[in-house]
Formats: C-alpha cells, structure tokens, sequence
C-alpha cells in the first residue's frame, strides 16, 4: 500500500489534512486487515468481490450481521453462515467479522444474560460456526451497544449487566470450542463516555479489539454544509468537524486499546450525504482516517468500510452494484478517488510526519476567575528538525464550543529541541461558571496537517 497523496492535492485543488500523528513505536505493528460491509448480501457475498475489483486490491475480510429478530437466527443462522463460508473459502487469507446479537429485540435482557440464562445458545452458535469452517471469525458482540437504538443498550444504569454479558457469551462461545480461535470485538459508538467505557468494559481476558464505529455526520452546526460552501469554506467545515468530534475520539480510543494491550479496530466507517447530517464528498475526512488507521502508532489491527447507500445515511463509495458488478454510480467521486489511490501496492505508509510530543498544559490557577487573565502554559519537544505551528484552544468541557485561542506560528525547531510556551487568556463574564478545558494542538506550517491533538488539562472557573 502507499501513501503518496501530493499529486492528488493538486487533482483535487483542496488542501486536505493529515492525521494526529504520534511517536512511531519500536516495531511496527502488522499491517490492518482491510474488510467491507456491502449489505446484508448472505446468498450473493460476491458483491465484496466486486468491491475488490473495483478498489484493485484483494479484500480480504468480508461483513456480516446477524438478525435481531429471533433465538433462531443468533443461535443457528446456516442459511447465512453457509453463503460466508462459500466465499471464505474460495480464496486463502479470507475471514469473517461478524456482528452478533446478544438476544432477540423484547426478547431478553442484560440481566438476564449475566446470570448465564443464554450461556447454552451461544454454546450452540459456536457449535454452528466451526459446523461452516467459520473458525478463525471477529466477532463484534453486542455491537454499537452504547446507542439506545440496540436491544443489549448498556445505558440507563445496564454498563455492569453489560460487562457481565460479554464475559458470560464469550465463555460459553470458547468453551463449546477451544480451538476455534474466535476473536472478540469490544465495540461502541466512538462518543461514549469515558465513565461508561470503564463500566462496560468486561475485562482483557475477554476482548481481543476495541473498536468504535464512527460516520461522517456533524453535530455543531457545521453540517450540512449550505450549497454556496465550497473552497476554503467548505475545508473550513470540514476541519471543523474533525477536531471537535473525530480526532478527540480516535485518540481516547487508541489510548484506552493501549492501556490494555489491545489492538484497535474501526469496524464501521464512511462518508456521509448532506440530508442525514453528512459532510457529502469529505476528501478531508477521508484520508485523515486511512492516516490514522495504516499509522502503526495506531495499532489498528482492522478496518471496514460501509460501502452501501442505507436509509440512515449514504456511503457508497465503490461502484460494486447488488449483483456482483460494477455499475453503481457514487455521489462522492473525490472522496471514492482518493479511498483508490491509497491502494496498489505492498508497501506499507511511510511515517506521516515528525515525531512531536508535548507537556500537558497548565492553568496557572484552578479555579480561575471569569474576567480576569490567567495563564496556559506547555512545552513542545520536535524528533527532527521541522518547522511547525503551536496552538492552544480554551473550550467550554460540556458543548466543546471554542472560547479563545492562541496560535504560535512558524516555530523552527532542531531535532530534539524543546520550547515553551505561556499563553493569557480569559473566560469572559458573559459565559457561565463551569468547567473548562485546554487543548494543544500542533500543525505543520502551513496547517496541512494536523501533527498532534491532545485534550489536556480541565479546570473550573467561578
């Protein structure tokens, strides 16, 4: 694979972004499976094939989800575990990722589960799995379970009876069949909250990825964007979106899969239309997550795009029609060119950029008092020598809109130098006592790229 997107800036005439970049590690992880959802497809699988024909790369993990209306379709779906063992085994290298229920809608609870009430089912559907030469399958267990559309929702005070539910299906599924090399895919929405990460989590011993599942759809007022918005302006918007609601995202999770020794997945991603709330042909949104994804520092261990147009959201970027051809037409043909152009060869992404890392800011008083100065102080240490743009953002912690913000720009830094930085800044009168935060963020000088994204220090002010 290659990552060589300067003649395609020019292609697009748009400046298009980098991901948040951090320190490369010592070994570069394997590179992330690459899988696709193309519908419900359980007779015609060969519709991924099509996919790969149309991405000229051979993808390797095809998309599965299981009904949610019966004990039936969990325990023993054969009529589409045959159709995904079809294509499996057609060709080496192949797996499954599959979304399994944890019971039927109205038919179960998280309580229920816990206490082992569905502990033979799962035994049967792990039975059933190896039955179709479907050993080796991701399974995503109760996804999405942070959204209130899912029957298994750990909200409402479920996020313990959640946990335990996972741990008891994942125990029931390894011991009908030890050998069967099952992985376990832990995966919310990307806005949970941190609190209830921690509260559903059910344990390493039971989690092989964790994953989030996260669409190009903004909520700030940015999208959609209004028709006479392109140029700068429509970048502008799409920038916008990104820094408040994707980067920050992407970073809890890569840091929390860090924390216990996770790889990261990102089994539902794509492109958004403007009529459910998207950012359209989002070339931005785009490549800053194949950067993020093929940075090794991710240690993402998959990926899978949404390639098809749903009644909540259009997606499409392939032109792989419901027949194992090619004939769809997308309406996000900047974004469907730059997804290709990522795609071609073996060679893995070259480092995106410096390695630059920061203090945590400090507030130079916690509370602060609204109206009067106080200062943001950090420091900022370059692997090579760069020049760069230094940033510091105050945001309301609750609603994330912009208060004050300081840029420091062309910065030239030696390799290995550190500077530092104080900023003032004031929370005006006119806004409500509360919690603030800062964040730091790093760019390349000529703000291209977004080098790094850190929420950073929470304070009060009274």
């Amino acid at each position: 694979m290659k990552l060589d997107f300067k003649k395609f800036y020019i292609a697009l005439t748009s400046s298009l972004a980098a991901c948040a970049a951090v320190a490369m590690p010592s070994s570069a992880s394997a590179q992330p499976l690459t899988g696709v959802y193309r519908g419900e497809v359980y007779s015609q699988p060969n519709t991924v094939n099509a996919y790969s024909a149309w991405l000229g790369t051979e993808v390797t993990m095809g998309q599965g989800h299981q009904a949610k209306d019966s004990w039936g379709n969990i325990e023993n779906p054969s009529w589409q575990l045959q159709s995904w063992s079809t294509w499996v085994h057609a060709k080496p290298g192949r797996r499954f990722n599959y979304s399994v229920a944890m019971y039927p809608s109205g038919q179960g609870s998280l309580a229920q589960c816990a206490q082992g009430a569905y502990d033979s089912r799962f035994k049967t559907l792990a039975n059933n799995l190896v039955a179709h030469k479907l050993q080796n399958t991701i399974i995503r267990l109760g996804w999405e379970f942070s959204g209130n559309w899912m029957p298994w929702y750990s909200g409402g005070g479920q996020q313990a009876n959640f946990a335990g539910c996972f741990r008891k299906i994942v125990t029931a599924m390894r011991t009908a069949q030890p050998s069967a090399g099952f992985e376990f895919d832990w995966n919310p929405n990307y806005d949970i909250p941190a609190g209830d990460m921690a509260t559903t989590y059910p344990g390493d011993a039971y989690v092989d990825y964790v994953g989030l599942d996260m669409y190009d759809q903004g909520w700030n007022g940015a999208y959609p964007i209004p028709s006479g918005c392109t140029g700068s302006c429509q970048l502008s918007r799409w920038q916008g979106v990104w820094s408040k609601q994707f980067a920050p995202a992407l970073l809890k999770f890569r840091d929390f899969a860090r924390s216990h020794g996770k790889r990261l997945s990102i089994p539902e991603w794509g492109v958004n239309d403007a009529a459910t709330t998207g950012g359209g042909d989002n070339t931005y949104y785009v490549q800053q997550m194949l950067e993020f994804i093929f940075d090794p520092a991710n240690n993402v261990g998959y990926h899978s795009y949404f390639d098809i147009q749903a009644s909540d959201g259009h997606h499409q970027l392939s032109s792989a029609d419901s027949n194992g051809g090619n004939t769809f037409k997308t309406e996000f043909p900047n974004a469907a060119a730059l997804f290709k152009s990522y795609y071609g060869t073996s060679t893995p992404p070259p480092n995106p950029g410096p390695s630059i890392s920061t203090t945590q800011a400090t507030v130079s008083a916690n509370p602060v008092t609204r109206g009067q100065t106080f200062q943001v102080g950090g420091s900022v240490t370059s692997s090579s020598a760069t020049t760069v743009v230094v940033k510091y953002e105050i945001r309301n912690a609750s609603t994330l809109s912009l208060i004050s913000e300081k840029a420091y720009t062309a910065q030239s830094f030696t390799a290995g130098q550190t500077r530092a930085y104080s900023s003032p800044f004031v929370i005006p009168t006119t806004l409500a006592a509360g919690t603030y935060r800062v964040d730091t963020l790093v760019f390349t000088a000529d703000w291209s790229k977004t080098l790094l994204y850190r929420n950073d220090t929470t304070f009060t002010a009274k």
